[in-house]
């Protein structure tokens, strides 16, 4: 039999669509006071709002008519008829946010307009109406919600931790900030504030979300098209993160997803990231509310355009333009017929005009190598060799080519990142150490000789595996070594952020970090693991924050050895970095004292070797 069901359970089908947690609740009132034409918004929670969520705004309030109306299905004051959807600039629309939180917690609305003495008071538990008076109180309105799904165990049961879903609301607060400078926000979780930021200008803003030195790093975008005008800022590249999460994207005010729009943005950071890596970017989109379809999803974070590709091609070129402005764009580069980089083309002389030249008259300031051998500071003298067949860049371009061939890596080290605990046994060619002779390529390569032929390490994946395996054995171990830092490091990070280092506080000790929490939004670093260069330590945490937030506790996981190749990845010495003779010689030494010193915990090689057969071959020696 067919029967139609009563309103206060139709409204609780349906809460579960624009209510799925206590941030859904957070979201839908804080758009409707923003929608108020409110520049002042407070939101309290308590028990990560499970037990209570206040929003108090001084917008322009409701009549008693209008606030009884609000808490009906389909009450709205945005849209007249359809037609509207084409024009809608606000958050909400539908009428489905109250009816449905007022339907599975106990609310308590507080409203007062400009022509009134006093404010109406009412009061409503899932659903039914239990109390409506008149009272005092600011113009404005105040919602407070009580003991959500107090009604509905089944979904209460499902809510995440308390860590977890103030995460989410600390997160969509800091949406609403970032998309309103005009309005002043307090956030307040406890009692204790965690943000009060003033209505103040865009960057100012960013400031106080993430610090000065995330503001620092972000590049202005401000165009203006026909179809679209697009303003905010994009990231540097080399304040790119290893995860997603500091991608912001609104249309009309509105923060969406849209993995069309973050593609267009990505594509431009083409060639200038590593694999894995994502820029931050803060972008504001104007289109004309006709070319957009908002209804896409209850959520409102999805949306359609009526013509995608003209605005992918548009905002792809708009960032393209900024990162050129600032030289971050690569470009051709067309280097002159006799320079061949590192390698200079051999130049024909008699025996007669060959020269040893001092010392003191060498030049390496433009060559990539640095050199070091027999035990000396002193290089070796340049001699311009006669040959028949000088070899020129094509050539040497070809021999390294080769180079691709000289790795196979082992199905062990195909599954590093499955089990990155097993001891694997190499019967490995270690450099001869004695001979002294080591070279530095570029400051990126280290150049060194084994009997068999040539070894080529990558410093930075060698040394990461280094500190890799390092982190592991103090995890195992915990028994840390820490080095006191002389004056303690402290910055700023997101609330959301701030709880993640709070859980991640066992596992930050046993790698050798020393951190304290500064509420609301501070940490400080006191002492760090003793390969912590000097400076990096708030990129590292950053980026263990990162792993921690996709991965969860290393101790609680398993997921011990992706926080430990974090560690490793930020806390290595970089590409760049310039090596003298013993640091070359004590990483290689290190480097075969590992437990896998072929492959990095991401799997990219570390050592590629290449024979002198490989090496007579290309010049054409049979012999």
């Amino acid at each position: 039999m067919i029967h139609k069901l009563p309103i206060h359970i139709a409204n609780q089908i349906a809460a579960g669509e624009v209510v799925q947690r206590p941030e859904s609740v957070v979201k839908e009132l804080v758009e409707n006071a923003i929608d108020a034409g409110a520049d002042s918004v407070a939101i309290h929670i308590s028990k990560a709002g499970k037990n209570s969520i206040q929003i108090i705004d001084n917008g322009g309030g409701m009549t008693e008519e209008d606030a009884l109306l609000a808490f009906e299905r389909h009450a709205t004051s945005k849209l007249q008829n359809f037609d509207d959807l084409e024009r809608l600039v606000t958050f909400g629309f539908r009428g489905e946010a109250l009816p449905s939180i007022a339907s599975v917690a106990k609310v308590e609305l507080k409203t007062r307009t400009e022509a009134e003495e006093l404010a109406t008071l009412i009061r409503i538990e899932g659903g039914a109406l239990v109390e409506q008076t008149k009272t005092e109180a600011p113009v404005g309105t105040s919602i407070t919600v009580k003991n959500l799904f107090y009604n509905t165990p089944a979904r209460r049961q499902f809510l995440k931790t308390d860590q977890t879903e103030y995460r989410h609301i600390a997160d969509t607060v800091q949406r609403y900030i970032l998309s309103n400078p005009n309005v002043h926000f307090r956030f307040v979780s406890e009692g204790s504030p965690v943000y009060d930021i003033p209505a103040e200008l865009l960057r100012t803003r960013v400031k106080h979300l993430f610090g000065d030195r995330v503001a620092e790093s972000l590049i202005e975008v401000n165009e203006e098209t026909d179809v679209l005008s697009v303003n905010g800022f994009v990231g540097r590249p080399d304040f790119a993160k290893k995860s997603r999460g500091d991608q912001f994207l609104f249309v009309n005010g509105r923060y969406i997803t849209s993995r069309l729009l973050n593609h267009a943005v990505y594509s431009t950071y083409e060639h200038m990231l590593d694999h894995g890596e994502y820029p931050m970017y803060i972008l504001f989109l104007n289109i004309n509310p006709a070319e957009v379809d908002v209804n896409v999803h209850p959520s409102k974070l999805e949306v359609k355009f009526s013509n995608e590709k003209n605005i992918y091609t548009l905002l792809n070129t708009i960032v393209r333009q900024s990162l050129f402005r600032h030289d971050l764009v690569p470009s051709m580069r067309f280097r002159d017929e006799e320079d061949t980089g590192p390698f200079s083309r051999v130049r024909m002389e008699s025996p007669a005009e060959q020269q040893v030249r001092p010392d003191t008259q060498r030049d390496y300031s433009q060559s990539g190598f640095r050199q070091s051998g027999g035990g000396t500071d002193a290089p070796y003298p340049r001699r311009e060799v006669s040959t028949g067949n000088p070899m020129d860049r094509e050539s040497i371009e070809q021999l390294f080519q080769s180079l691709e061939g000289a790795y196979k890596p082992t199905e062990s080290a195909g599954q590093e990142s499955s089990s990155p605990d097993e001891t694997v046994i190499y019967q490995s060619e270690r450099p001869a150490s004695e001979s002294g002779l080591i070279w530095q390529f570029h400051n990126k390569y280290i150049f060194t000789t084994i009997k068999s032929g040539l070894m080529i390490i990558d410093q930075h994946v060698a040394h990461e595996r280094i500190l890799y395996e390092k982190a592991l054995t103090l995890f195992e171990n915990a028994s840390p070594f820490s080095q006191q830092l002389l004056f303690a490091h402290k910055f700023r990070v997101t609330p959301s952020d701030y709880s993640l280092v709070e859980e991640l506080l066992p596992d930050l000790k046993a790698m050798g970090f020393i951190v304290t929490l500064s509420p609301p939004n501070f940490v400080q670093v006191e002492a760090v693991p003793q390969d912590v260069r000097a400076g990096m330590e708030e990129r590292i945490l950053e980026e263990m924050i990162e792993q921690y937030r996709e991965y969860g506790r290393a101790g609680e996981s398993g997921e011990r050895h992706k926080l430990a190749a974090s560690y490793g990845c930020k806390a290595a010495i970089k590409a760049g970095d310039p090596l003298n003779a013993p640091e070359m010689q004590h990483l290689i030494d290190e480097l075969f004292a590992t437990r896998n010193p072929y492959v990095c915990p991401h799997g990219r090689p570390v050592v590629i070797k290449l024979s002198l057969s490989d090496i007579d071959r290309k010049f054409g020696r049979t012999s």
